[in-house]
């Protein structure tokens, strides 16, 4: 067993707190008090250097067999989030577990072998209560630029575990319907993406978002996953979270920044981060 898989295991989240852990890339891990575990977008694979010759910055720190996900979610189809070689393992592996996805992700998901009953779709503006987990779908506007893979349906999503409130982004550029939409919604943790190209937010706008939020805590997230060359990544990629952690403090910002490392974990409550 994994070092990750044994703390999963052995994580015991008192009632009004929730444990986490942080995938690398754009990858979640929650565990609550009842011992449900919820995970966003895991990238276990390799999938991406064998489609595209882009692999991995770090192994998996978590094998698929390894696995006890109770909820799944898949902010949308891309490759790093709605992974086809973990995704449709994990399902076979889990068969009571449900797969989060948009509808325009469930036609990626069911040809890849995840069944139709094990899937729920959901939207933005969305709500859904499975088993007590509150999930609610965000607006995002993820324009990759690249044909064949735009996503229309891409969506954020808040986690509420009894007020406990993460909200993920997902993969989202800059866009003002977020804010207007869950400025009001006392969050602990918002997680943002801040890698600056396909369609993402750069370390700046991420910043600026997490400045319009209602967070005790900000977390930056797609910065580390890929291994290229220096040479290979574009100018306009915003890959360093320091640049995201001073720009928020530039702004003003006050909520606690959290520079996590891939599988490190941490603890929160409605009142923020407590380790």
């Amino acid at each position: 067993m994994s070092s990750l898989a044994a703390r999963i295991s052995l994580a015991r989240p008192t009632p009004g707190s929730v444990a986490a852990w942080w995938l690398g890339g754009s990858g979640f891990i929650f565990k609550t008090s009842a011992g449900r575990q919820i995970w966003i977008d895991p990238y276990l694979s390799d999938i991406v250097r064998t489609m595209f010759g882009v692999g991995r910055a770090f192994p998996p720190p978590i094998a698929v067999a390894e696995a006890e996900p109770d909820i799944v979610i898949s902010t949308h189809w891309h490759e790093d989030h709605l992974d086809p070689e973990a995704i449709p393992a994990l399902a076979r592996q889990r068969p009571t577990a449900k797969f989060v996805m948009s509808p325009g992700s469930m036609s990626h998901a069911i040809p890849l072998g995840v069944p139709k009953e094990q899937i729920v779709a959901l939207a933005p503006g969305q709500t859904l209560d499975l088993d007590g987990e509150k999930l609610t779908g965000v607006v995002a506007r993820h324009e990759a630029g690249v044909p064949g893979w735009e996503v229309p349906d891409a969506f954020g999503v808040i986690l509420d575990f009894d007020g406990v409130r993460v909200y993920h982004t997902g993969d989202t550029d800059y866009d003002p319907r977020i804010h207007r939409a869950i400025a009001a919604t006392p969050l602990a943790l918002a997680t943002l993406c801040i890698n600056g190209s396909v369609g993402n937010l750069n370390a700046h706008e991420a910043a600026l978002l997490a400045w319009h939020l209602n967070t005790r805590a900000v977390l930056p997230h797609h910065h580390l996953i890929w291994d290229r060359a220096p040479d290979k990544i574009a100018p306009c990629e915003t890959l360093d979270p320091r640049l995201f952690a001073d720009t928020y403090c530039k702004l003003g910002g006050t909520a606690a920044v959290l520079l996590p490392t891939v599988g490190a974990g941490f603890t929160l409550t409605a009142a923020g981060l407590t380790s």
